[in-house]
């Protein structure tokens, strides 16, 4: 009996164990699961001159939103910069509130979303509700009506039957009017890793275009443009097709900016100077091709930037320059002196614009949702007009977005909310170089790079990037096709890179495997030919599986031929075979070996290269003799046959 009940019991705990390992798992993971996201809110609440404003706010439930209260607080306007970062990370502040609306119940959820509206007032509320609220949302800041300008922290917590959640976001109060907005460059960073997120990248790009009003700078990265125009997939056509449209509007510029490890410094010190200009060329020329606009002067350079690269791009009249903060020394961000343009002492006549790090960080962040992101970001710019408001000169920041790292949604609510802010407007970017604006409004006019190690190059570097650079130069001149140019450009363009000297002789090596590719589908009939004899023509073949013509040049090599009229012909190979007929005199012996060398029209590239064996009848003593034989055995069978008719004719 004790046996029984003891395995009962051994049964009941498994079957117990069991359950226990099931359901924790979906507890502890109903326990990370947000109750509720904030999917947008207005940036902005503008007082009344009786001192009174409403701004709105979207929460979208997890749940269905029942038996939910929420309530709202603010707490004492930002005064550093640092302050900013609790608030966007989600930790929060940790100073009492001035303000909060106490707890109340949304009335409107629908679908698991709810929108309502919160008064701030420094008197007495006036308005109405939106109805969606229990009972009237206020925040009561006690401050005078032309003294409550600022941007404040605001946080949100919702409690449901079990559960509290805060999140925590910005609000910028306006009262008095803003006599000079912050200037925003806005610079839409399109490059390769875009091409890894092709259909979520061109929702953004597409999301940008539709903003035809607001300035934008796009930027024209080659590696992209020639992947892009080489392609006929349908997610590349696609992305190409809202690339050009957003270039459609007037107010949406592009500039060149060329990959991060382009070596500048290096190619001006190991006399490839003439590479620096392709390098911003190429970018520029088949924007040209693909879009049919043109870029604008300014660059926008990524990575460690260095003052040897910005003395070799000065040196071909680059004037203006987009570079990371984290270029420099001390991050313009970090203080209070920024918003200008500044140079560099080994460039003294470029203007040079910083990006800002942390707005970077925040605009492409995609573990912030879009709603709660665009608020941050528009008053985090907000907070930067704040800190010089009455500036003498128009300040400006710059940041980049990246659509491989951004949202659709995210673009809408940012760009809509800049055209309605009025702390901040955007800008194109050109304007911000003016160099009337370097050492403005207190800012540093000149300002020190952190350089890095100098990368070095060999000897063979610099030779096999050279006849590899002049190999594929002249292909080019050769094809009739942009596209595979353009192709092949990009690739030696792309070998000229920092690093050590064997990883930019594996990029030298990658540009020449792809030239090979393409002259690999050039070839000569190697089919032995028979020459008939002199002024006979001697027939030649060319193959091609090119799908685009290429102006070729044939040239026949031996010693015991004569051409007379030369022995080489400019041909277009423009269909799978191509025959050239080339006129004989004076052959020597029985048979030759014939080199035939096609080359480019400016004789720098060798396309194909073979011997064919030529044989030549007629022209030999053994053939002489033969013939000699032939006839002599045919003139005495002719006497004989004569004889005997003859002596036929006289026995009758």
């Amino acid at each position: 009996m004790f046996h029984r009940f003891s395995t009962w019991w051994r049964a009941l705990s498994v079957v117990l164990l069991s359950l226990a390992t099931v359901t924790w798992p979906s507890a502890a993971h109903a326990e990370t699961t947000p109750v509720f996201t904030l999917e947008h809110q207005s940036a902005i609440a503008l007082l009344s001159a009786q001192g009174s404003g409403r701004f709105s706010a979207s929460l979208n439930f997890n749940g269905n939103g029942t038996a939910t209260t929420v309530q709202v607080s603010l707490y004492p306007h930002v005064v550093a910069r640092s302050q900013l970062a609790p608030i966007i990370s989600g930790t929060g502040e940790t100073t009492p509130s001035i303000a909060t609306t106490g707890n109340f119940s949304l009335t409107c959820v629908s679908h698991g979303r709810a929108t309502f509206s919160i008064d701030v007032i420094t008197t007495t509320a006036t308005g109405k509700s939106s109805n969606c609220e229990s009972r009237r949302a206020q925040l009561h800041v006690r401050c005078s009506a032309q003294g409550c300008d600022g941007v404040y922290p605001i946080s949100y917590s919702v409690t449901t039957s079990d559960r509290t959640q805060t999140t925590w976001s910005l609000l910028s109060i306006q009262s008095g009017a803003v006599l000079r907005p912050l200037r925003v460059n806005l610079i839409a960073d399109v490059e390769p890793p875009s091409l890894d997120h092709l259909r979520s990248a061109t929702a953004v790009l597409n999301a940008l275009a539709r903003f035809t009003q607001t300035p934008l700078t796009i930027t024209a990265d080659y590696r992209v443009l020639s992947a892009l125009q080489s392609s006929s997939i349908r997610d590349d056509v696609v992305f190409r097709d809202a690339y050009e449209k957003l270039l459609a509007s007037p107010l949406h510029r592009a500039v060149s900016a060329p990959p991060s490890n382009i070596d500048f410094a290096g190619l001006v010190a190991n006399g490839l100077g003439t590479q620096v200009n392709q390098q911003l060329a190429l970018s520029t020329t088949i924007l040209r091709q693909v879009t049919g606009r043109y870029a604008d002067s300014p660059v926008v350079l990524h990575g460690d930037v260095t003052s040897s690269e910005l003395s070799a791009l000065a040196a071909v009249h680059v004037s203006d320059v987009v570079l990371p903060e984290s270029s420099l020394a001390s991050a313009p961000s970090s203080t209070l002196e920024w918003g200008a343009p500044f140079r560099v002492s080994t460039s003294s006549s470029m203007s040079i614009l910083a990006t800002d790090g942390p707005l970077n960080e925040l605009i492409n962040d995609r573990a912030i949702n879009a709603g709660r992101r665009a608020v941050l970001t528009i008053d985090t710019l907000a907070f930067l007009h704040f800190e010089a408001p009455n500036a003498p000169q128009t300040r400006s920041v710059t940041v980049e977005i990246s659509p491989a790292r951004t949202t659709a949604a995210f673009i809408n609510d940012l760009l809509g909310a800049i055209k309605t802010n009025p702390f901040i407007v955007a800008s194109s970017l050109t304007p911000s170089f003016s160099s009337s604006l370097v050492g403005a409004d207190g800012a540093p006019s000149t300002r020190v790079l952190v350089n890095p190690v100098v990368s070095t190059w060999s000897a063979l570097n610099v030779s096999s990037l050279l006849e590899v650079i002049g190999q594929i130069n002249s292909f080019n001149q050769a094809i009739a096709s942009t596209t595979v140019a353009n192709t092949l450009s990009t690739a030696v363009a792309q070998a000229e890179i920092t690093g050590s000297p064997q990883q930019r002789q594996d990029a030298v090596s990658a540009a020449d495997t792809t030239l090979n590719n393409q002259l690999s589908n050039i070839s000569v009939d190697p089919s032995a030919i028979t020459l008939a004899g002199s002024g006979t023509s001697l027939p030649v073949t060319i193959l091609s599986k090119s799908k685009y013509a290429v102006t070729a040049v044939v040239h026949l090599v031996t010693d015991r031929l004569r051409f007379p009229k030369g022995n080489s012909q400019v041909v277009t190979l423009d269909a799978s075979t191509k025959s050239l007929q080339f006129s004989t005199s004076s052959p020597h012996g029985t048979d030759l070996t014939l080199q035939i060398v096609v080359t480019t029209p400016n004789d720098q590239l060798v396309l194909a290269r073979t011997a064919i064996q030529v044989r030549i009848a007629g022209n030999s003593v053994v053939g002489y003799l033969l013939t000699f034989a032939s006839l002599l055995v045919l003139a005495v069978w002719w006497i004989r046959t004569y004889r005997r008719t003859s002596k036929g004719r006289h026995a009758r």
